[in-house]
Order: C-alpha cells, then sequence, then structure tokens
C-alpha cells in the first residue's frame, strides 16, 4: 500500500545544463569592475544575486525527477536573472 514511487535519475545533460546555467555568476567581479557608479547603488540586489543563483540551482536540481517542469521555469529565470544584472551594472542608461 506504501506507493512511493523513485523520482527518474537525472540525465547527464541536465545535470551539464543546470552547471552551464550558474556558471556566468562567476562574472560577477568583472562586472562590478566594468559597472557604472550609480548602478552600484543596488548594493541589496548585488549581494543577493550569489545567492539566489546558487539556490535556484540546488533547487532546480532537486526538482528534475518528480517536478521537471519547475526545473525549466527555475533555469530560465535564472537565465533572466544573469541578463538583468548586466544591463544593471554596465548597460548605459538611456537620459
Amino acid at each position: 500500500m506504501n506507493d512511493q514511487r523513485r523520482a527518474p535519475r537525472m540525465p547527464w545533460w541536465m545535470k551539464l545544463l543546470i552547471v552551464l546555467a550558474m556558471l556566468p555568476v562567476v562574472a560577477l567581479p568583472m562586472m562590478l569592475g566594468a559597472a557604472r557608479p550609480e548602478a552600484l547603488d543596488n548594493k541589496a540586489l548585488i549581494w543577493i544575486y550569489p545567492f539566489y543563483v546558487v539556490v535556484a540551482g540546488v533547487l532546480a536540481w532537486n526538482c528534475y525527477g518528480r517536478r521537471t517542469e519547475m526545473t525549466w521555469i527555475l533555469l530560465v529565470l535564472m537565465m533572466l536573472t544573469h541578463g538583468a544584472m548586466y544591463v544593471m551594472l554596465t548597460m548605459p542608461t538611456l537620459e
């Protein structure tokens, strides 16, 4: 009566995809070096960004077997976050 199904094994390509999706956070020091001075006022977002990427990567890894859609959603949100941080820190403002 105990109907506990095991989650399917995660394929190697998904493990690689999750790790590759987390790698752009390594460029944060370079982005901070190229950042506009007024962009550095967003200290809270800059501090939260690396922690968010690690947590989202771990959650995507853990969700894969049972909630595969959630893994894909987390990966897409992580990519959007990388892009938003890059734009926030390095792109000039339109004034």
